[in-house]
């Protein structure tokens, strides 16, 4: 009896299992068994976890040491949640600086444009102006007792589209619509097909290079470049400065020691000393000096003077008056021809050069020759014996270019042009007409008149 009552009861391995109040993580912890009890099985802690609640995350390599390894007396996270991931928000990442710095432009040598302010910002259609990221939506969570958390979805980034603008349609990006000035406003990028400049164009705006319409409502004061590859209006002056424009050019009061160039029409207030080269007309109300030239008409309009210079059209030209009482040099020349005419002297010219120049050569080249039978030239009159065929051969196939165009101007010049100088009050000595091939110096004042060719050459008809 005393023997039953001494026995040694084994005590078996004990299982606690602690869970985070929010279901993250379970911990465990074992205690060894005594007296010949039985160890852990994965069996009876997994039992442990299900009368916990535990169901999900449960880490099957670390039950499997616990038992193996009899970690007892330690304390072990067993199981553990996945937590969700959350969705990311749409971004927009703009690829152009929002803010409108005026300052002088650096070049690639570390020079300093000061008449280069940069304030015009030229943007083609469907150029990217800004990036979107698409948001995302995430993944839910599984807590370990197998519930699912939800995640934060992702929102669409806010987009502000202006003027000119567009979505692309992938929805990835903000896109210039149109071709123009790209700046910020009302927290959008816009574009702008126009660009008014309110003041003059100076020191505070520098030189204007833009690919739209420009409309400046002052001067451009001298020294200044304004470009544009469509349209230019200038409500004032253009007084020692550069236009150029790929459309027409407007200017309201007039120019002054000045250039324009266009591709399509020059409308002036007034021409003074400039140089105004137009691929379609040519309109003004006095013109004074300097050289015109129209790809179809010159018009003085209003006023209707020309005055001293140099005008060429290649269809017709009408004025008030041409020339002035102080016999003011002033050359008309009308046509394709006599244009065609003009080249042709000029080049007429360069043939008498040329030939002078291989008559001179050829006159070297025989000298070196005689002297090479009598003995070897020294290397210097070699040389120079070379360079002379060298430049002989080369003058002589420009002279073949020359001779080749004067031959298809003279075959050009055949065909006559119905042209005319039209002058509403009077034509004044000084004045210098050429139409066609033909020459015509005015040397008495001609009244109510229109020079135009006739079979002999150029002839003045009654208006």
């Amino acid at each position: 009896m005393s023997d039953m009552n001494n026995a040694i009861i084994p005590i078996h391995a004990n299982v606690e299992i602690s869970v985070d109040p929010n279901f993250t993580t379970a911990f465990m912890e074992i205690t060894a068994p005594q007296n010949d009890g039985n160890h852990v099985t994965e069996e009876q802690i997994k039992n442990a976890l299900i009368e916990k609640g535990v169901y999900f995350g449960i880490d099957e390599d670390v039950l499997s040491s616990v038992v193996k390894q009899k970690r007892y007396g330690e304390n072990i996270c067993i199981a553990r949640w996945v937590p969700p991931v959350d969705g990311v928000d749409g971004t927009v990442k703009y690829l152009f600086d929002k803010d409108s710095v005026i300052a002088p432009v650096e070049d690639e040598h570390g020079t300093v444009d000061y008449k280069n302010l940069g304030i015009v910002k030229n943007i083609y259609r469907g150029t990217p102006i800004a990036e979107i990221s698409m948001p995302t939506e995430g993944t839910p969570g599984t807590d370990i007792s197998g519930k699912t958390i939800g995640q934060h979805i992702g929102v669409p980034a806010h987009v502000n589209i202006g003027a000119g603008t567009t979505l692309s349609e992938d929805g990835t990006a903000i896109v210039a619509d149109l071709d123009g000035n790209l700046r910020f406003s009302g927290n959008a990028f816009v574009v702008e097909e126009e660009l008014i400049i309110k003041k003059d164009v100076d020191v505070s705006s520098g030189n204007i290079d833009f690919i739209g319409n420009i409309i400046i409502k002052g001067n451009v004061l001298e020294g200044y470049t304004v470009s544009s590859k469509r349209n230019i209006t200038i409500n004032g002056t253009v007084t020692s400065a550069t236009i150029k424009a790929s459309g027409d050019v407007n200017v309201k009061l007039g120019s002054i020691n000045s250039t324009i160039e266009c591709g399509g029409s020059v409308k002036l207030g007034f021409c003074e000393n400039s140089n105004i080269r137009a691929e379609h007309d040519v309109e003004a109300a006095t013109f004074v000096g300097g050289e015109v030239y129209a790809g179809n008409n010159i018009i003085a309009s209003g006023k209707g003077v020309m005055m001293g210079g140099k005008y060429t059209a290649l269809k017709n030209i009408e004025a008030s008056v041409i020339g002035s009482e102080g016999y003011a040099k002033t050359l008309i020349t009308l046509g394709n021809n006599a244009v065609l005419s003009e080249e042709r002297d000029t080049l007429s010219r360069r043939l008498e050069e040329i030939e002078d120049k291989c008559d001179q050569l050829g006159k070297i080249l025989t000298t070196l020759t005689e002297l090479a039978k009598a003995a070897k030239l020294s290397p210097a009159r070699e040389h120079m014996k070379v360079e002379a065929m060298k430049s002989r051969f080369q003058l002589q196939g420009e002279m073949k270019r020359i001779n080749n165009r004067i031959a298809e101007i003279d075959r050009t010049l055949e065909l006559k042009q119905n042209l005319s100088v039209s002058c509403r009050k009077e034509f004044y000595p000084g004045v210098i007409i050429r139409i066609n091939s033909f020459i015509h110096q005015v040397n008495v004042a001609t009244s109510r008149s229109k020079a135009t060719i006739g079979d002999d050459g150029i002839v003045f008809v009654p208006l």
